[in-house]
């Protein structure tokens, strides 16, 4: 097996510099086997909280809560608004499994299946028309599976002034500012652009939300209402990913604020689509549609493809692999912060 010193993976992906120290700092601290609801680790819970609170420039009021993952993310907006009428925007295959999650369980889902051919204003304006009143939505910030997102959320705040709006920022947070006044809700994990190993999920709420919600009965163990108040008083609602914990409250201090080095993520991505698209690879998607964290690429043929990601191993690099219907035809580029320059400039010179 080579050793892997860059990995484009869109998820588990590129560790943060700062993490096999700050991993050693947990191990000679012993934090890993205390009981995670002493004071040291209601401290510690606290400390993460705040710190990805900060790191995100998210306003006062906002309350961080630990999970799973991402996934478990997707079921508590499901479970808490089970009794809404729910209109999901699906850009791709994860889009469409939470959809699928939804609908399993609610009578009141609907989907729109978003068209990369249409502005995002116009299909807005019509589903504003269609409908109104609806009670909640169901956004991707970075549908992962195909490079895609939705650059403005604004736009669905003022069709849809009244609904409560859960955001899937899965492979955005950490790397594109969090548009907070438009949203109630926010899932993701920390194994993309936050930089860390992967098997810690967050969910951030809004004062709205967690208004809303805080005295919602609990009908499942992982209830909303139940990992509010567990996360107000800094505790976890189950034995948690410790070290995801620790690493947070570690290593996010020590950051920039995601909005001061978001010039560059978009300035990269620039470069990166035309650089590669200019050896042959050709962006799945049309430019405005474009995703700054996950670039999507199809090649010529998938012998080609194969061909690239092994010289890509050989070259300790690992590219991430294609997704949904064109899986085996494309491949998919992170452009997250834990990257540096340098990989990129190899990965060009092995495209």
């Amino acid at each position: 097996m080579n050793r892997i010193r860059y990995s484009f993976q869109p998820g588990p992906a590129q560790l943060h510099p700062e993490v096999p120290s700050a991993i050693q700092e947990a191990l000679e601290a012993g934090v890993l086997t205390r009981y995670h609801r002493d004071e040291v680790w209601k401290s510690l819970f606290a400390r993460a909280q705040a710190a990805l609170l900060a790191h995100l420039e998210a306003p006062e009021g906002w309350l961080v809560a630990f999970v799973s993952s991402a996934t478990e993310g997707w079921h508590l907006w499901i479970q808490a608004t089970a009794d809404l009428t729910a209109l999901h925007i699906v850009q791709g295959a994860f889009g469409e499994r939470w959809f699928e999650l939804r609908a399993a369980i609610s009578p009141f889902a609907r989907k729109y299946e978003w068209d990369f051919t249409v502005s995002p204003e116009a299909q807005v304006e019509a589903l504003q028309s269609r409908y109104q009143g609806i009670a909640s939505l169901a956004l991707v910030h970075v549908e992962t599976s195909k490079g895609a997102w939705l650059p403005d959320i604004s736009i669905w705040r003022k069709a849809f002034p009244g609904a409560l709006i859960g955001l899937d920022a899965a492979s955005s947070l950490g790397a594109i500012p969090i548009p907070w006044n438009e949203v109630d809700f926010v899932l993701a994990s920390v194994q993309k652009a936050l930089g860390l190993p992967p098997g810690l999920g967050v969910i951030l709420l809004s004062p709205r939300c967690l208004e809303t919600f805080q005295d919602h009965p609990a009908q499942a163990y992982n209830a909303l209402s139940r990992l509010i108040r567990m996360a107000r008083q800094h505790e976890p609602i189950y034995t948690p990913n410790l070290l995801g914990i620790y690493l947070l409250a570690r290593t996010l201090p020590s950051r920039p604020p995601v909005s001061q080095y978001f010039s560059t993520i978009r300035e990269r991505a620039r470069a990166l689509y035309e650089k590669v698209a200019a050896k042959g690879y050709t962006p799945i998607l049309p430019e405005p549609y474009r995703s700054p964290t996950v670039l999507a690429f199809k090649a010529p043929s998938e012998t080609s493809l194969q061909e690239l990601h092994q010289r890509a191993e050989n070259n300790g690099l690992y590219l991430g692999r294609g997704y949904g219907e064109l899986k085996n035809l494309s491949f998919r580029i992170a452009n997250f912060p834990a990257l540096p320059d340098e990989a990129y400039e190899t990965l060009l010179s092995v495209l």
